[in-house]
């Protein structure tokens, strides 16, 4: 199976500067987003998509291959699946993947195990896309896995499973201060 996994990261955020490539744990924020894909036991594609000079350095430490996405899609009301869907077209092109991930740099805790386990409830449950929802089962935005031209979608998602997995949201340095204690 082949897949493919888009970090969003912009480079600037309003509440925290920098959220994406913010340090925690000695390592910027996008980083573990990254090793949960490099851990996973299935061979996962991690791409940044980012409009900024600074996250795409930190990418190039970390060889992580970036698409450069336009200013236009990085302002502070654009939906992220708007950053996916245009990663996923430039990418389509080269890659073809069976599965798509959209995975948030901004939820540090993400594991392998909660990748791994959710692609499992994907493909056993035979659904189109699959994401997180925290134990309330309220989406927590930590990710989204779909089905090959799925990821393209504009409508409501119909034929969908929850993977439940408790990862804070990091948005503030507060957050940051919390997740470090």
């Amino acid at each position: 199976m082949k897949i493919v996994a888009i970090i969003p990261a912009k480079g600037n955020s309003d509440r925290l500067p920098f959220k994406n490539i913010h340090p925690i744990w000695e390592k910027p924020m996008l980083y573990w987003a990254y090793k949960a894909c490099m851990d996973s036991e299935h061979d996962i594609k991690v791409y940044v998509s980012t409009e900024d000079q600074k996250v795409i350095d930190v990418c190039k430490k970390y060889s992580i291959p970036v698409v450069i996405r336009s200013a236009n899609l990085s302002g502070p009301m654009v939906y992220k699946q708007a950053v996916i869907r245009d990663a996923a077209d430039t990418l389509k092109r080269i890659e073809q993947p069976d599965l798509w991930i959209s995975l948030q740099a901004n939820s540090p805790e993400i594991k392998t195990e909660h990748l791994d386990e959710a692609i499992y409830t994907l493909v056993k449950y035979n659904k189109d896309e699959v994401f997180s929802v925290d134990e309330n089962l309220m989406q927590n935005a930590a990710f989204r896995i779909f089905k090959g031209d799925y990821v393209f979608q504009k409508d409501l998602s119909t034929n969908v499973g929850v993977y439940k997995c408790d990862l804070m949201d990091v948005h503030t340095i507060e957050d940051v201060n919390e997740l470090e204690k």
